[in-house]
C-alpha cells in the first residue's frame, strides 16, 4: 500500500512541481539514501572502484558512486511521470537518436527486434521514444506484488504503447519476435555462474543471464543494443548499436556465449563514458562463474530493482 500511494502521490506532485525541481528533490534523496544504506552503497563502490581501476575509498570513487544514486533517484522519479508523458510530444519526441539507421534497418528485416538494455541512463523515458517509432513494442518485466500495484503500473504502460511481457511468459516473447515485434530486455543482472553465461566485462569475468541471445538464435531476430541516457541540460539522448552479428557454430553453448560476450561489450563501452549512469547496485564481480545452461531459460531481465 505504501507503494501504490507513493506511485499516486508521486504522479500528482509531477502535475505541478517542474521536473527541475523534482530533479533536485531526488539528489537530496539520492544523497541520504546513499549514506544511510550501508549494504547498498559498499556495493555501489565496490563496482565503481573495479569501473575505474581505483581503490573504493578514492574520492573519484565515491563521487561517481553518489551520482549513480543520484541518477537512480531521477530515474524513479521519471517512472512517476510516465502518465504525463507521450510518445509522440515533448520531451519524448524530442530525444535524439542516435544510430536510427541500426533500428531501421532491423525493423524492415522483418525478423523482430530484441533491444538488448541496461541498468543505465532512463529506461522508462527510452521505452517511450522506441514505442512511438513501432506499433509493436513489447519490454520485459518482473511482477509487483501485491496485484493491484502491478495492475496500475502495467495499465499505464500499456496506454503509453508499452506492452508488458511477464518475465517468465517465453512463448509470449517468441510469438512477439515471430511476427516481426520488438521486445526490449534487460541483461545486465549479475548472476550465479550456474544460473547465467559467463563474460568478460571491465577485466574480470562474471555471468549474464543468456535470454537475449537465446532467443535470437531460435528466432533469426536481430540484437540491437540500445541504451538511453540523461544530458546535463535534462534532456535526453539514445544510442543504437550497429546489430551484434551471430555466426552459429552448432555449438550451442559457444555461440550464446559469444553473443552475450559482444552484447556486455557495448555496455562497458558506455559505462566507460558514463560510468555515473549505470546503477547497479548487485555485486557485479562476486566469484567464479559456471557453465551455460543448455536449455531455454526463464531469463530474469525486466527486474528494474536494483
Amino acid at each position: 500500500m505504501a507503494l501504490y500511494l507513493a506511485i499516486q502521490i508521486g504522479g500528482f506532485l509531477s502535475r505541478i512541481v517542474p521536473r527541475s525541481w523534482r530533479y533536485l528533490i531526488g539528489t537530496a534523496i539520492g544523497d541520504s539514501v546513499f549514506w544511510v544504506w550501508g549494504e547498498k552503497r559498499r556495493i555501489l563502490l565496490s563496482n565503481m572502484a573495479h569501473i575505474l581501476g581505483l581503490g573504493p575509498r578514492d574520492p573519484r570513487v565515491r563521487r561517481l558512486a553518489v551520482r549513480s544514486m543520484r541518477n537512480y533517484c531521477k530515474y524513479l522519479i521519471e517512472f512517476l511521470e510516465l502518465p504525463l508523458l507521450s510518445p509522440h510530444e515533448s520531451p519524448i519526441s524530442d530525444i535524439e537518436v542516435r544510430g536510427m539507421e541500426h533500428l531501421t534497418s532491423a525493423l524492415e528485416h522483418g525478423k523482430g527486434v530484441i533491444v538488448a538494455t541496461a541498468h543505465f541512463g532512463t529506461i522508462e523515458v527510452g521505452a517511450l521514444r522506441l514505442a512511438g517509432l513501432t506499433s509493436d513494442f513489447h519490454a520485459v518485466y518482473d511482477t509487483f506484488k501485491p496485484a493491484y500495484l502491478d495492475r496500475l503500473i502495467q495499465n499505464t504502460r500499456r496506454k503509453l504503447g508499452i506492452n508488458p511481457v511477464p518475465v517468465r511468459d517465453v512463448r509470449q516473447m517468441l510469438r512477439v519476435l515471430k511476427r516481426g515485434g520488438v521486445l526490449a530486455l534487460l541483461f545486465d543482472r549479475p548472476l550465479p555462474g550456474d544460473e547465467g553465461v559467463p563474460v568478460q566485462f571491465f577485466g574480470r569475468e562474471t555471468a549474464v543471464p543468456a535470454g537475449p541471445a537465446v532467443l535470437a538464435l531460435k528466432t533469426g531476430a536481430t540484437i540491437l543494443p540500445i541504451y538511453q541516457f540523461r544530458q546535463p541540460d535534462r534532456s535526453f539522448e539514445c544510442v543504437v548499436f550497429p546489430a551484434i552479428k551471430m555466426h552459429p557454430t552448432g555449438d550451442r553453448r559457444r555461440d550464446v556465449q559469444a553473443v552475450m560476450q559482444r552484447i556486455v561489450d557495448t555496455l562497458q563501452s558506455v559505462v566507460k563514458e558514463r560510468p555515473d549512469q549505470w546503477y547497479m547496485f548487485r555485486p557485479v564481480w562476486s566469484g567464479p562463474t559456471g557453465r551455460v545452461r543448455s536449455e531455454l531459460p526463464s531469463p530474469r531481465l525486466g527486474d528494474h530493482s536494483a
